[in-house]
């Protein structure tokens, strides 16, 4: 059998210190793909929503299927990234993050549709997307 040495209170501190750094290394390592998901979102969504407003014919078509083959593609990284996670439905700060972004996408959505061409709405919106997204990204990255 073997006998456990006494612990001293200084090797005790030094080893919840080491425990501790090792948890924020990996709660900030688990941080980034989401980081990153929001930040590469808000881009292509904020420049593919500003290109539909002010585009027509076969560059409206190809905007608008390239914003939507880029968010394709994020969601499939994302999902292989976070494989083994849990992703958004367990935290209300990332059900708020796309919530916000749901509704800032719905209204360049509409200013594509309905005043179309006006470069001022559709960057003002677009604006609004890349704004909010990187505000959720920063407020992530502190956490």
């Amino acid at each position: 059998m073997e006998t456990q040495s006494p612990v001293s209170p200084a090797e005790a501190r030094s080893l919840l210190d080491h425990a501790d750094r090792i948890s924020r290394q990996a709660h900030e390592s688990t941080r980034w793909p989401y980081i990153t998901f929001i930040l590469a979102l808000g881009v292509s969504t904020s420049l593919g929503t500003l290109a539909m407003g002010l585009t027509t014919g076969d560059a409206f078509g190809m905007s608008y299927f390239g914003t939507l083959t880029v968010g394709l593609a994020l969601i499939i990284f994302f999902s292989i990234s976070i494989q083994g996670r849990a992703a958004f439905a367990r935290s209300r700060r990332w059900t708020a993050y796309i919530a916000i972004w749901v509704a800032t996408y719905a209204a360049a959505i509409v200013v594509a549709a309905w005043v179309h061409g006006s470069v001022l709405w559709s960057g003002i919106t677009s604006g609004l997307i890349l704004v909010v997204t990187m505000s959720c990204a920063a407020y992530e990255a502190r956490r």
